[in-house]
């Protein structure tokens, strides 16, 4: 028994097994049918070309004791997960655009109609001169 194997398989297992316990339920099967599926395949087909089921059971064994440990200690604690729980690496460090009240949109919307009246007034004078707007 090549305990190299063991010890890679045994990873492998770990990682397919923390895929399926932690994954949202409505998304299992899209888990199962582009990971475990696949993986497992390649796993089957490889311990059976090479003539290494020892090693491959021996590593599930191993996988099996170690992801039910966890579950049992640690991860039965955890919430379930779902699309809520889900952050994208980065987006915690940005800050969220601060939302204007009401009060300050209105007082700024006031102060816009004053401007545009002032405008408005003086382009009024320059046209009153006679001169379409040109002082000579």
């Amino acid at each position: 028994m090549n305990w190299s194997n063991v010890i890679g398989l045994t990873f492998v297992v770990l990682l397919l097994l923390f895929a399926l316990l932690r994954v949202e339920r409505k998304r299992m099967w899209v888990v199962i049918l582009l990971f475990v599926a696949p993986t497992t395949i390649l796993l089957i087909i490889w311990a059976n070309f090479y003539r290494r089921w020892p090693e491959t059971l021996c590593a599930l064994m191993i996988g099996s004791v170690f992801a039910g440990t966890w579950w049992f200690l640690y991860g039965r604690k955890l919430p379930p997960p779902t699309t809520e729980n889900i952050k994208v690496w980065g987006q915690e460090d940005v800050p969220k655009p601060k939302v204007p009240d009401a009060i300050s949109l209105q007082a700024e919307i006031e102060r816009l109609k004053l401007e545009k009246a002032k405008v408005e007034a003086e382009l009024q004078q320059l046209k009153g001169n006679g001169k379409g707007g040109q002082n000579i």
